[in-house]
């Protein structure tokens, strides 16, 4: 009963009257707008490129000037393969020049945000109302492929602030309260707080479940170990971090539910999401326009590329060809579904999470979980490699762990990165989690030429 006045009274009452959000009217674009052909699809992102282009040109300091340094006009673009020549947005340029990228005379109220920080250096950056209404549109249609519904109960393993105020804290409870949506921490992955999360979940009995992978992973773990039977939600949502197989296979085994992988960015929110068919990620190309590009050229269908993304919403503070060091895979193919928004076959990592061997060949983050996964011994590990190139494997020990286990692994790892490699096994008893609460695997503070063939 609830659910029902909740989805069709209160929140468009709450969003559309009391905030005056667009939020809603947005949904119902995007909701028509899928079932349109790709090619149709893919024009109307082309024009908006363009008018984003000709918006920062004319209206952001920053761009104005980059573009000149560069030599390049936007008058002169008549083809996506046309914007290679166009200078590139990184991290550094958002926290050295995030001022001068402000378009002239925006008067309108700003929303503040930054990155999660893992490399150490996070990156604040603004955007405004209608984008976040545009980008909550995007997200509540990709939560209706996975089940989800605005009013039923969804359970998030997430991000919780750690120095939040007080009234902060009351006034984010009342108003998950009201929404139906409940939040528990996912920076500690402890036994005893695994067994937290598991109780939670079985009180609060969610119609959706969204989480970062790697706590989701392992709280379906523990469920599974300990023989708790799980409520079964219509769906879960695996974010933030990269899903692989074997994690998919292990959190529906525990949920009785599909997993829904989802794929998005601080900057940007949601760039790409799995729809019901699961045979990739549906991109968000209303809101963003994507570029993968490798060697200085846009990479083929099937070909492994830095993403480079476009906001084509917001007009405050625009990120064009912004680069998130992210790797991806476009798809070479449509999705069954009948959806005319193109797809990302894989999300590969991060640039900065591949590791380099002796001479230069590329250990691409997704070898390490394969390679672990089959190790009951090793209970979560992570690899760090520093700027000499040499590897720390930390490893939290599981039963069964002998001195002998470190010395194979690391003879193992010599058959792909080569004798001459500087390997060492580590035994901890803890591994934190990033500022942003998520689990990197693989660190690599060796700069990546990318384009070289990945060694496995």
């Amino acid at each position: 009963m609830y659910s029902a006045l909740f989805r069709n009274v209160l929140y468009p009452f709450y969003e559309t009257k009391l905030r005056r959000r667009e939020t809603l009217t947005y949904l119902e674009e995007m909701e028509r707008s899928q079932w349109r052909p790709e090619r149709e699809l893919r024009e109307l992102n082309w024009r908006k490129m363009l008018g984003t282009l000709r918006f920062a040109e004319q209206n952001i300091p920053f761009y104005r000037r980059r573009f000149a340094e560069y030599g390049v006009r936007v008058k002169d673009v008549h083809a996506p393969e046309d914007l290679v020549r166009f200078p590139v947005v990184t991290k550094a340029d958002l926290r050295a020049h995030g001022s001068e990228m402000i378009a002239e005379g925006w008067s309108g109220k700003l929303i503040r945000s930054g990155t999660g920080g893992s490399t150490g250096e996070p990156a604040r950056f603004f955007y405004d109302h209608t984008t976040y209404e545009c980008r909550s549109a995007a997200a509540l249609r990709a939560d209706a492929w996975a089940g989800g519904r605005i009013g039923e109960k969804e359970l998030y393993i997430w991000g919780i602030p750690t120095h939040e105020p007080r009234w902060k804290q009351v006034k984010r409870t009342l108003h998950e309260a009201a929404i139906r949506k409940k939040t528990v921490s996912a920076w500690n992955l402890s036994e005893s707080r695994l067994a937290g999360v598991v109780d939670e979940i079985l009180r609060y009995q969610p119609n959706l479940v969204v989480g970062y992978t790697s706590p989701l992973y392992y709280t379906a773990r523990y469920a599974l170990e300990t023989g708790h039977r799980l409520p079964t939600p219509k769906g879960v949502i695996a974010t933030a971090e990269r899903l692989f197989p074997h994690q998919r296979e292990t959190i529906e085994k525990a949920f009785q539910a599909p997993v829904y992988d989802r794929y998005g960015c601080r900057e940007m929110m949601l760039i790409g999401a799995e729809c019901e068919r699961r045979e990739g990620k549906h991109l968000n190309i209303e809101n963003i326009f994507v570029e993968v590009q490798c060697g200085g050229r846009h990479a083929k269908p099937g070909e492994p590329g830095e993403v480079i993304l476009t906001d084509l919403v917001c007009r405050s503070m625009p990120l064009i060809r912004y680069k998130n060091e992210d790797v991806v895979v476009a798809a070479d193919r449509s999705c069954s579904c009948g959806r005319g928004l193109p797809l990302l076959a894989s999300v590969e990592g991060r640039v900065l999470d591949m590791i380099v061997g002796p001479d230069g060949q590329l250990l691409s983050s997704v070898f390490f979980p394969y390679f672990f996964k089959d190790n009951p011994t090793v209970e979560r590990y992570q690899v760090h490699q520093d700027k000499s190139r040499a590897i720390t494997i930390r490893i939290i020990p599981g039963e069964g762990f002998q001195p002998e286990t470190s010395q194979a692994i690391e003879r193992d790892l010599r058959q792909f990165l080569g004798e001459r490699a500087d390997i060492r096994v580590q035994l901890v008893d803890e591994i934190p989690v990033t500022a942003g609460g998520k689990f990197r695997f693989t660190m690599t503070e060796v700069p990546i030429e990318f384009g070289r063939e990945v060694a496995a």
